[in-house]
């Protein structure tokens, strides 16, 4: 007999679904704050478009309103970081942009010239940064521009040239430390010293999402970015007089600072002005530069050509003192072809980068008016291999170019030589002074001009010509009308008097009616100096505030006009020979203030505004410039 006992049913347990559970939601957890932690990852290569366009291949094309101050070493430094994004995290600036930001505003607070902004591009980056960027076009732009404002930014700290102004009284700007560009172990770096406002500053703002009560500024470590090779900027120079205040005794018209010279009143030490030029001390030089130099020089290089000995520098790395490589003793053999390498024995056939090939290089980048640092890179590679042939084909084109000017120049006489970036003024074919110049882009040449120094204008005014007016200065005139009035900018009518910036007045001044001038003074475009060559193309040699420019291998910024390193030593030289008292105590007089002096040139002192791609100087030496216009015909010559 069987039962039928059914089966207890047993209860599950519901701990297994409990873990289950838990284990999705967790799950779930995790990837919604992955996911909120992800952020947008810029592709490595994805601006190199952009920024090819606008600093290579078509610079009218760059997007933004505010241009590139430092076009030459913004480029520079981008083709050796393979044209990537310096400043940027991703999408996000990085630390190293924040901190120069706020070291930019800082270093501006208290300037009274609103054009230590506009270098910076301080309004720029006010207007953009209020939304991080999300279009590649826009980081690209934010990053080139940080790029120019650093450089602009490490030029006036070299130079010295922002000085705040303290509400009681005038003290300088403590000297800053900050390296542009350095190559260390951890690549891209920046370094920038404590800087502490002023009491009682209230006009310190920065940028949002700064903290605006901060009342210090501390920015004493480095910060890492990506790797890069050293900017052609260094650190900031040492101050090279001392700062105490001059004596109050002297006349109240003559500057807070002067240079330490001997001959100003009782001979006791100064201070150095704003425009640092120092004292003048005559160069003694041979002059040089006459056809028959150039005629050997043409037959010097065309034997070369025709030897069959020259070639060509093939592609490898970067030569300096040290290095061991196969070209190092085809370097040594073109070096010695030209002049520049004194062979003694065997040498020619070394493969190791010695001393005296460093020097030999070292007199073939000065002759070619290259930075001499004795590096065979890029640039030297470059000239380098420019054939004999080209060579004389460019000697030719300037000893056209030499006989056109008399055979003799004159007893006293000025050189502009354009491609050159120098000035030279000779007394009896002697040098006695040279300085750095500027001149006009490409599409501002400079011309040719055969004149003469008619006047010096101390604190000269300057009418906007038409094309700038039109272009430049009546935007940012009804753009900031106050601003501009505070640099001096005023509309003038037929009458000569000088009326207030008024939407009606730009208006019948774009239309033609009325003109627009500055002022002259510390903030006129001109600088405190300007020496009047009479031409038909309305050019002229002046002073000009923006110093930093000299110190660049490229020197073409102007409109065509032609800015100068020195101008107060080249009036001390001209003006000695002139009836009355010309030193430099009194030019120093005259450039201070606002009030516009005239002096008539009674000696008669040539200049020649040249275009020199070739020529041989007073010691005998071959020199060759890159043909920054096109004028010598030859592509091979136009180092772009």
């Amino acid at each position: 007999m069987s039962y039928f006992i059914p089966e207890r049913r047993k209860r599950k347990s519901p701990l297994p679904m409990l873990i289950l559970g838990s284990l999705c939601m967790f799950a779930l957890y995790y990837a919604y704050t992955a996911n909120q932690k992800t952020v947008p990852v810029l592709p490595e290569n994805a601006v190199r478009p952009h920024l090819l366009n606008w600093l290579e291949d078509n610079p009218d094309a760059w997007p933004a309103q505010d241009p590139i101050f430092n076009p030459v070493a913004v480029r520079r430094i981008y083709r050796r970081t393979d044209y990537r994004l310096l400043w940027f995290d991703n999408y996000s600036l990085s630390d190293t942009a924040n901190d120069l930001l706020k070291q930019l505003t800082a270093s501006s607070s208290g300037n009274p010239s609103s054009m230590v902004d506009y270098r910076y591009h301080l309004g720029y980056f006010d207007r953009t940064l209020r939304d991080t960027p999300q279009r590649l076009q826009m980081a690209a732009v934010l990053d080139v521009l940080l790029t120019d404002a650093f450089i602009s930014y490490a030029q006036d700290t070299q130079l010295d040239k922002l000085k705040p102004e303290s509400p009681r009284k005038h003290r300088p700007l403590r000297q800053r430390n900050m390296t542009p560009v350095n190559l260390t172990e951890g690549g891209f770096q920046m370094a920038s010293a404590r800087v502490t406002p002023r009491a009682n500053d209230t006009g310190r703002q920065y940028f949002r999402g700064y903290n605006r009560g901060s009342q210090s500024v501390d920015r004493s470590r480095y910060y890492t970015q990506r790797q890069s090779r050293p900017s052609t900027y260094g650190s900031s120079h040492s101050a090279r007089y001392s700062t105490r205040s001059y004596p109050q005794s002297y006349p109240q018209s003559y500057p807070r600072s002067m240079p330490r010279f001997r001959s100003l009143q009782d001979g006791s030490d100064g201070l150095a002005p704003a425009h640092g030029e120092g004292m003048w001390v005559e160069e003694n030089t041979p002059y040089g530069s006459d056809a028959q130099a150039l005629r050997e020089q043409l037959a010097f290089y065309r034997n070369i050509a025709s030897s069959g000995r020259w070639r060509p520098l093939p592609a490898g790395p970067a030569m300096t003192l040290g290095a061991k490589h196969q070209n190092v003793a085809l370097l040594r053999n073109m070096l010695s072809l030209y002049g520049d390498y004194y062979s003694y024995g065997s040498e020619p056939n070394s493969n190791k980068f010695d001393q005296r090939l460093h020097d030999a290089v070292v007199r073939f980048q000065i002759r070619h008016g290259l930075r001499p640092d004795g590096i065979v890179g890029k640039a030297t590679r470059e000239r380098l291999n420019i054939s004999p042939s080209a060579r004389a084909h460019i000697i030719e084109a300037n000893i056209r170019r030499r006989e056109k000017l008399p055979s003799k120049l004159g007893e006293r006489f000025i050189q502009v030589n354009v491609p050159e970036y120098r000035l030279h003024y000779v007394e009896s074919d002697r040098v006695k002074l040279s300085m750095n110049v500027v001149v006009g882009k490409k599409i501002h040449e400079t011309p040719e001009i055969n004149t003469r120094v008619s006047r010096v204008v101390f604190n000269p005014t300057w009418t906007v010509p038409r094309s700038i007016l039109v272009s430049e200065i009546l935007p940012k005139a009804r753009a900031n009308p106050g601003g501009m009035e505070n640099m001096g900018y005023r509309v003038v009518n037929g009458s000569g008097d000088y009326l207030p910036l008024t939407p009606q007045n730009l208006r019948t001044a774009a239309s033609g009616g009325f003109l627009m001038r500055q002022k002259g003074g510390e903030q006129n475009i001109l600088g405190r100096i300007k020496f009047e060559i009479p031409n038909s193309d309305d050019i002229y040699l002046h002073d000009t505030r923006a110093k930093s420019l000299f110190s660049l291998t490229d020197r073409d910024y102007s409109h065509g006009c032609v800015r100068l390193e020195k101008p107060r030593q080249l009036a001390e030289a001209l003006l000695r020979s002139e009836p009355g008292d010309w030193s430099r105590y009194r030019i120093e007089q005259l450039t201070t203030g606002d009030e516009t002096t005239e002096v008539k040139m009674s000696q008669n002192v040539k200049v020649y505004v040249t275009y020199w791609t070739a020529w041989v100087d007073g010691e005998g030496r071959m020199h060759f410039r890159p043909d920054i216009y096109g004028r010598d015909g030859l592509a091979a010559n136009q180092f772009d």
